[in-house]
């Protein structure tokens, strides 16, 4: 911060913008030009292209991927070890903001002026099924990082209790979609349909194919092949692959009821933040929803939403109650899009990370 003296004579307090690097999995600087053309929606950018507006220089930095292999154990190790060159590969920034947490934090102590902030997609999950180690390893590299962004409270607190982290430093800021990009449309559809969408190993599909099918209704299932292998699949159901999201973004405006369904808190597999991605967008396009059972859901969702996982009698039975009553399917969708414009939309999620990363790089800024 500096001191200047505005037009009234009185001394204005001027902040100082701060430069962030966002280092995420896998490269996003085509798909940032792609948002910017147009072409794409920002959801997958968490922010970073509404940042400026808080006082934020806000660049994607692509991850040092070298070699293209990833499977197998070696392939796993290749992954985690191109974290540790990257703390030199970044410059110019006061603070980076990363999903990659194996070792890049614990590294970046190396580079004291490099402060981290994580954001925990699925590290919970993560944590609960690695050996001692590797628990230790992770453990470590959190604490290491500045500040840590969880998606729901509840991940939030798990997390502090299994990596021992300082509770100030770990946040929790709702995931959010881009809210103009998914917006509701007014479409003609002569046959309803049920859609889910969603690619997490932590998805359900076995108790939604068993919920659907004996509903008189068509079925849209968007998800990856693994996700669909052993699934038992009405014959009113049809499946999509690796669409568009121009493709998507019709799908769900057409969709008169979106379902999440996922496996329960202790599934060993997928994402502890599984849904979320999807959950945003159903609720930018104004969609009724309905969801299994989840604790980071409580953040997202009401009651009324939910139902218990693995009950395929208990999901239908919610499929139909939308289905089958006008006003219910009204305001459930009318709650969806207020909802995403009031606290789920990536620029409500960059205006609630600007000051965590402005805390984090406070160092930085005061030796400028």
């Amino acid at each position: 911060m500096s001191d200047r003296t505005g037009l009234d004579g009185r001394p204005t307090i001027v902040r100082a913008v701060i430069r962030a690097a966002f280092v995420f999995q896998n490269p996003r600087r085509e798909l940032l030009e792609d948002v910017r053309a147009g072409r794409e929606p920002d959801t997958a950018l968490v922010g970073v292209n509404h940042l400026a507006a808080f006082g934020v220089d806000a660049r994607v930095q692509d991850p040092l991927l070298g070699r293209q292999d990833y499977s197998g154990a070696v392939g796993r190790l290749a992954w985690s070890a191109r974290e540790v060159p990257l703390p030199w590969a970044i410059r110019e920034a006061d603070v980076v903001f990363t999903p990659l947490a194996n070792l890049f934090p614990l590294v970046a102590r190396l580079r004291p002026s490099l402060p981290v902030v994580v954001v925990n997609y699925g590290l919970n999950v993560i944590y609960d099924r690695s050996s001692r180690a590797r628990r230790r390893l992770l453990a470590a590299s959190l604490r290491s990082a500045r500040a840590v962004v969880c998606l729901g409270e509840s991940q939030r607190l798990g997390m502090i209790a299994r990596a021992g982290l300082e509770p100030a430093s770990v946040h929790t800021l709702l995931l959010g979609a881009d809210v103009d990009w998914f917006a509701p449309q007014e479409v003609r559809v002569t046959e309803p349909y049920v859609l889910t969408v969603g690619k997490d190993l932590a998805r359900d599909l076995d108790t939604f194919a068993a919920a659907v099918r004996d509903l008189d209704v068509r079925v849209e299932i968007v998800a990856h092949p693994r996700n669909l292998a052993g699934v038992a699949l009405p014959q009113n159901a049809r499946v999509h692959n690796f669409i568009p999201a121009t493709e998507l973004r019709d799908l769900y405006a057409g969709a008169a009821c979106v379902v999440v369904p996922q496996q329960p808190d202790e599934y060993p597999y997928g994402s502890d933040g599984g849904g979320l991605t999807a959950l945003c967008e159903a609720m930018a396009m104004g969609k009724p929803i309905v969801a299994t059972e989840r604790t980071v859901l409580r953040d997202y969702l009401d009651a009324d939403e939910l139902v218990p996982p693995r009950d395929p009698a208990a999901l239908r039975s919610a499929i139909e109650g939308v289905l089958t009553d006008p006003r219910v399917a009204d305001e459930r969708g009318a709650r969806s899009r207020r909802r995403a414009e009031e606290r789920h939309s990536t620029q409500h999620f960059a205006e609630q990370l600007a000051p965590i990363l402005r805390a984090a790089a406070a160092g930085n800024l005061e030796a400028r």
